[in-house]
């Protein structure tokens, strides 16, 4: 079972609820803190909504309304939406040129990272037979370039072709046009992403559609970039 977790500034005692997010089964917990709660009290209460939730078989919580105390948790794991980002990053290429009014074949699109990573080189080869160029910002990218040329008949695409749009996987290298900025802090370049026939919460979209990501219960066929 999945769990939220709340933070309220105020008075009272927390205790799981049971809850929904999106078509998931969840327990909730709210956690008040009001103005002028000591440190020592606070952890007491985070320790008591985890301990709670974890009785109820709960391993993993969404934070709710941008809970501040993410980082203080020590029984449960938060749900990380990155690797969602970065396995989707063909997908908001192609959402951004379509944003930008750029048919696919007429686009290019520009992957940048600090290093070839297997999130990359997958959107590359996912992106090569549907675009009219990629650039490769990355060491070693110009010797990949040239192999993507090889099996896909692509053409090779220096940086200083520029591109419609960036997905980057890192800080540094190039950004031209819309960036997706698919690491630390992300940034989806003012795309949104959504699942044919499920309604998302709006505060903790990204982490339930992550959740459903992994269990299997969407597809990259159900989703909808914009």
């Amino acid at each position: 079972m999945v769990g939220e977790l709340i933070c309220v500034r105020g008075r009272g005692r927390g205790k799981a609820e049971p809850s929904a997010l999106g078509p998931l089964p969840a327990a909730r917990w709210t956690v008040y803190a009001p103005e002028g709660l000591s440190p020592g009290w606070l952890e007491r209460r985070l320790y008591r909504a985890e301990r709670g939730l974890a009785k109820l078989g709960v391993g993993r919580v969404v934070l709710r309304d941008g809970f501040p105390y993410g980082d203080r948790l020590r029984l449960l794991r938060t749900v990380d939406p990155l690797p969602l980002w970065r396995g989707l990053a063909a997908e908001l290429a192609l959402g951004a040129l379509a944003a930008e009014g750029v048919p696919p074949g007429r686009g290019r699109v520009a992957l940048s990272a600090p290093r070839l990573c297997g999130e990359l080189t997958a959107a590359a080869e996912g992106l090569c037979p549907l675009v009219r160029g990629l650039v490769i910002d990355a060491p070693g990218g110009e010797d990949y370039a040239r192999r993507l040329q090889a099996r896909f008949g692509l053409p090779v695409t220096p940086p200083a072709a520029g591109a419609d749009v960036t997905a980057a996987f890192g800080p540094g290298g190039g950004r031209w046009g819309r960036c997706m900025e698919l690491y630390g802090a992300v940034d989806l370049g003012g795309l949104s992403v959504t699942a044919a026939g499920i309604e998302l919460p709006e505060d903790c979209a990204d982490q339930v559609l992550a959740l459903l990501w992994e269990g299997g219960l969407v597809k990259r066929e159900d989703l909808r970039i914009t």
